[in-house]
Order: structure tokens, then C-alpha cells, then sequence
């Protein structure tokens, strides 16, 4: 991955939450959390000739804290 701030779900479960350091689950919740961003994706203007619809400009599998994102 080109940017180290992007993670897979997985690695952000190993990850601190530096906003909750007084509460019982200090671990990151990756995209259950609110401030939890998947990460953007750039496209081709052009629809999918099978599907007739519009690529995804969001990835499904990196993501990033959108509250520390640097």
C-alpha cells in the first residue's frame, strides 16, 4: 500500500484508540467505529458494460482513522 496511514480492519484491531484511553476496550473497532474512513479510491469515468453501473470509488478492504489521519 502506497500510504502507510491505510490499514486492513484487521491491523487497526491492533491498534490503540488514542480517544478512549480510560475506558475497558482501548482497541481500535476499525469500521464499526464512527470515525472510521475507507479508503478513497480513484476511477475511470466509465460505467461497467455488464452491470451498466458505476465503479466503487471506496475501497473494501483499507481504511483509516478519520479522527488522527495525517
Amino acid at each position: 500500500m502506497e500510504n502507510p496511514h491505510y490499514l486492513t480492519p484487521e491491523e487497526a484491531k491492533e491498534k490503540i484508540c488514542p480517544f478512549k484511553p480510560n475506558q475497558m476496550s482501548i482497541w481500535c473497532e476499525g469500521p464499526n467505529c464512527i470515525a472510521w474512513r475507507w479508503r478513497h479510491m480513484r476511477y475511470e469515468n466509465e460505467k461497467d458494460p455488464e452491470t451498466d453501473a458505476w465503479p466503487s470509488i471506496y475501497s473494501t478492504t483499507h481504511g483509516f482513522c478519520g479522527m488522527v489521519r495525517s
